[in-house]
């Protein structure tokens, strides 16, 4: 199913861990509207800015397939209420830069420049989500220190 000229909703549920556990990674219908919201307002805009495929390394996440990998059940990309989110990248476009054009072009609930290492443009990913209700505009970036992730106000 399209969800813009350039997104599937296959590109959102993929998930090798989900497939490999035989789990049903398949979106009820206002969790697919919340993935269709994302998909127009973040990932069709960086898709038409940037000129290239979208990489999502992890969209759209069941409950059951988020405790699967130890993450929150009330995590975005479960895209329950009026949220969802991606972790994505484009290849050849460093991340920071990509960051930063979504932060000073669009509007979204969060975006998390993960693991970035500077001076290494393909390091880490985005992570954006998108609310149909309210968005923070919160940007934050994610490193690790002494073997934990912190997450910090990112200002550039």
């Amino acid at each position: 199913m399209k969800l813009t000229a350039n997104i599937t909703l296959d590109e959102l549920t993929k998930s090798q861990v989900a497939e490999r556990k035989g789990i049903n990674n398949n979106p009820n219908p206002q969790q697919i509207e919340n993935l269709k919201a994302l998909a127009v307002n973040i990932l069709q805009p960086v898709r038409s800015h940037f000129d290239k495929p979208l990489i999502i390394s992890s969209g759209f996440r069941c409950a059951q397939l988020c405790l699967e990998i130890g993450s929150s059940v009330n995590s975005q990309h479960v895209a329950d209420d009026s949220a969802a989110a991606a972790d994505f990248e484009i290849p050849g476009v460093d991340n920071r830069e990509l960051a930063t054009w979504i932060k000073s072009e669009l509007e979204y609930d969060q975006l998390i420049l993960e693991f970035y290492r500077d001076n290494e443009p393909s390091s880490g990913w985005i992570h954006c989500s998108y609310s149909t209700n309210s968005n923070r505009n919160q940007s934050l970036r994610a490193k690790r220190i002494d073997g934990k992730v912190v997450y910090s106000p990112w200002l550039e």
